[in-house]
């Protein structure tokens, strides 16, 4: 049980210094959020992000990670919520900007698409982003396209081949 006591410990620790006076900044308690999320305690992880969009609604860590935490929870709509308002703040966050669009995939495609498309052009090695424009170009039914992307995925990340359909398995190419 060393996660939960870590968990209480980091609890404590935020509670102790709030009571003690000590000022604490959002970068300080985006970092008590972050240990917190990675050992489990997302509770503790969201109450610390929320605390640090206090203190700094500007803090765009903090809105990503609350994103990730809402995610967690299936709270599409405040996960989407929290990436759009990081993007306010960095609209080249590219973390953000693939979160969002897999968020808003199945309810706003083009949308979505428009920010897959940020993403690998900003980051052309988001093989994940890649993948996810393939399954829109497909659903769009523009297979070549689809094609393309999805190799472009396998490419950077070759374990990504198991999450194409095998009906959609491009032909191989004849050797000459």
């Amino acid at each position: 049980m060393k996660t939960t006591c870590a968990a209480v410990g980091l609890g404590l620790l935020s509670i102790v210094l709030a009571a003690c006076g000590t000022p604490q900044t959002a970068t300080a308690l985006v970092a008590l959020g972050l240990e917190a999320q990675l050992a489990g305690d997302l509770t503790t992880a969201e109450a610390n992000y929320q605390q640090a969009i206090k203190v700094d609604a500007n803090s765009m860590v903090a809105h990503y990670d609350l994103g990730t935490i809402y995610d967690r929870h299936d709270k599409t709509s405040l996960a989407v919520g929290e990436y759009t308002a990081a993007l306010v703040i960095d609209p080249t966050f590219t973390d953000a900007l693939f979160n969002l669009a897999v968020d808003t995939a199945t309810t706003d495609p083009s949308g979505a698409k428009t920010l897959y498309l940020k993403v690998v052009s900003a980051q052309p090695s988001f093989a994940a982003a890649w993948l996810n424009l393939g399954f829109i170009l497909q659903a769009e039914g523009d297979t070549t396209a689809a094609h393309a992307d999805w190799s472009k995925a396998v490419v950077l990340d070759p374990s990504l081949a198991t999450r194409i359909p095998r009906a959609t398995t491009a032909p191989a190419t004849p050797k000459s």
